[in-house]
């Protein structure tokens, strides 16, 4: 393992222990195992280190998204399974489930906007797997951008404040409520698009 991979393993550590407010360069050299100035050979400041580590956990949500589709399979329940996959990443990530504590105890800033940073780019991206669906000819032209939150936020209600009497809602018993609300208003219907334009998710 090179010093810099040590130092990223140090300040995932860190951040997912202590939050941003808690972590101090001088913490993350010692979980390291190096001087606090050979972190700065790498990384001008702990801000910086921070906006690096939250870029490769951005990459790792778009992974999980992906990870989740299957070929051939139909276009909407990819986008469901993906759905619940990007909330799973979320809840199960110990740097990010830190950061959200740290918001609604302390307000930091940076905090703060390190989750923002990471909501828009889900949502960028599921804004652009809804214009892969009007590109193939099964999504009806819509505000994506809108579609988009509206679909993140009421994932995350559903699977983080439904409180079920009978257990927890099975896979199917999601799909079902993602096609109830949302399929029957996305799904292009015969004759909205152009002639000839609809394509498969195993033809794309």
């Amino acid at each position: 393992m090179t010093m810099r991979d040590r130092i990223e393993e140090a300040a995932k550590r860190a951040f997912s222990e202590f939050g941003y407010k808690g972590t101090t360069m001088d913490q993350i050299a010692r979980l390291a195992g190096v001087s606090k100035g050979a972190i700065y050979l790498h990384f001008p400041s702990k801000e910086a280190l921070f906006q690096h580590m939250l870029r490769g956990v951005i990459a790792q949500v778009r992974d999980a998204f992906e990870s989740a589709q299957m070929e051939g399979d139909d276009y909407f329940r990819n986008l469901d399974r993906g759905l619940r996959a990007l909330m799973r990443f979320r809840a199960d990530h110990a740097m990010l489930s830190k950061l959200v504590q740290e918001v609604r105890q302390f307000g930091t800033a940076e905090a703060r906007a390190g989750l923002q940073e990471l909501e828009t780019a889900i949502l960028d991206y599921l804004a652009r797997h809804l214009k892969r669906g009007v590109d193939l000819g099964v999504v009806r032209p819509c505000r994506r951008d809108l579609v988009a939150f509206v679909l993140l936020r009421a994932y995350a209600a559903v699977l983080r404040d439904f409180p079920p009497a009978e257990g927890a809602l099975s896979e199917e018993e999601l799909y079902e409520l993602f096609t109830g609300l949302f399929v029957d208003g996305l799904r292009l219907r015969p004759g909205e698009g152009e002639p000839g334009n609809v394509q498969t998710e195993q033809e794309r």
